[in-house]
């Protein structure tokens, strides 16, 4: 995208967004807010007679413009935070819109989670749900159960990571539902391997990283026999195990950037932030204040952070670092491909016994290596 196309659609999102932000504190006929509208409607017509209409889409967390990633941006992230509250991620703007229904879009993206509502679309607005299957999965096909809690909580997620970021007491009992959820799913799938099924084949299914995190650690931790109040512990644990990152600052964790030697020194305090913020909420369990502290330490203790005497760190801490760094290497983008199974299990045994726990991970990649031979036998 070019640089002026980039200027043009950044100042477009800003305005609506800064009008949704004026509605929700004011009303909708405020003058700042129809000041606002009109202007962001003035750059929508320019991109309007480049493009023929505007189409935004959401796409595992990125907002897509003319097929291309757009820049992360404090516009971009309230706007793809609003759009997935409404359940929304397909935005079309067409030629001729005027200012009432772009008014109606910012009003609508001004709602909070509790009065959020399905959008309707308009004359020159619509809404719509990017679509993603299971590969070979026909239209209309039962989703897995997995899948379909991952979707129907993202909300509740969100919400649970605005309560960290503002330094406030989470619900616990909230994190150990949706846990229970996905125990639940595991149990009613009979097969381990099939449950994280869509770990592997969901092209753009949109789940966040703590989720993605929560369920193949609960996967590793079935497949070891474990059951009862210690894998309940294990999946909460999961969830919570990167709420450090809530009080980093937003400028470090989105910088596309390599960090600078003192940006690096902020963001590896996340996991001593994350346990103590932990330690002060309610009913958290002791497994989920270990394994957020643990999670980066690696199997040869060359990690952080660093500890003075001989650690011998929690199983949670073990399975999670091998979830971690297999979620980030299979983890497809519109923008970047992920790796394949091949490449993914190469690197993944040249970390076995430095960054990664040997047995665990050797058990693991074997899982993963026959669940990719049982959906391959399945889609010939």
């Amino acid at each position: 995208m070019s640089g002026t196309r980039q200027e043009q659609l950044q100042t477009f999102l800003r305005l609506l967004t800064t009008a949704a932000a004026n509605a929700s504190l004011y009303h909708a006929n405020h003058r700042q807010v129809l000041r606002l509208n009109n202007q962001a409607l003035q750059i929508a017509h320019d991109l309007i007679k480049k493009h023929n209409e505007i189409v935004l889409k959401v796409i595992d967390s990125r907002l897509i413009f003319d097929n291309q990633p757009v820049e992360q941006s404090n516009a971009v992230k309230r706007l793809v935070s609003a759009m997935n509250r409404c359940g929304v991620s397909h935005l079309q703007i067409k030629d001729g819109i005027y200012a009432d229904e772009l008014l109606g879009l910012a009003l609508l993206l001004s709602k909070s989670p509790s009065t959020a509502h399905q959008p309707t679309n308009t004359e020159h607005i619509c809404y719509g749900k990017i679509e993603v299957r299971l590969k070979g999965e026909k239209s209309g096909a039962a989703a897995s159960p997995l899948a379909w809690i991952a979707e129907s909580e993202a909300d509740s997620i969100m919400d649970l990571y605005q309560t960290i970021r503002k330094n406030k007491p989470l619900n616990i009992g909230g994190v150990a539902e949706i846990v229970s959820g996905f125990i639940s799913a595991f149990d009613s799938q009979n097969d381990v391997l099939m449950a994280i099924a869509p770990l592997r084949s969901m092209d753009e299914y949109t789940y966040t990283h703590s989720t993605n995190i929560c369920m193949l650690n609960l996967a590793q931790a079935r497949m070891l026999g474990i059951e009862g109040q210690l894998l309940n512990d294990i999946g909460i644990a999961a969830m919570l195990h990167d709420v450090g990152k809530m009080f980093i600052p937003p400028e470090i964790l989105t910088k596309s950037k390599a960090l600078t030697a003192a940006e690096w020194e902020i963001m590896q305090q996340h996991p001593r932030l994350g346990a103590e913020y932990l330690t002060g909420c309610p009913g958290v369990p002791r497994l989920a204040v270990i394994t957020a502290y643990e999670h980066h330490m690696r199997f040869d203790n060359a990690g952080y952070p660093q500890t003075s005497r001989p650690w011998l760190q929690h199983l949670s801490s073990y399975l999670t670092a091998i979830s971690d760094t297999y979620d980030a290497m299979r983890t497809h983008r519109a923008y970047e491909e992920s790796l394949d199974l091949n490449q993914i299990i190469s690197i993944m045994l040249n970390l076995a016994g430095n960054k990664l726990h040997p047995q665990l991970t050797y058990n693991f990649l074997g899982t993963i290596s026959e669940l990719d031979r049982d959906l391959t036998k399945k889609s010939t």
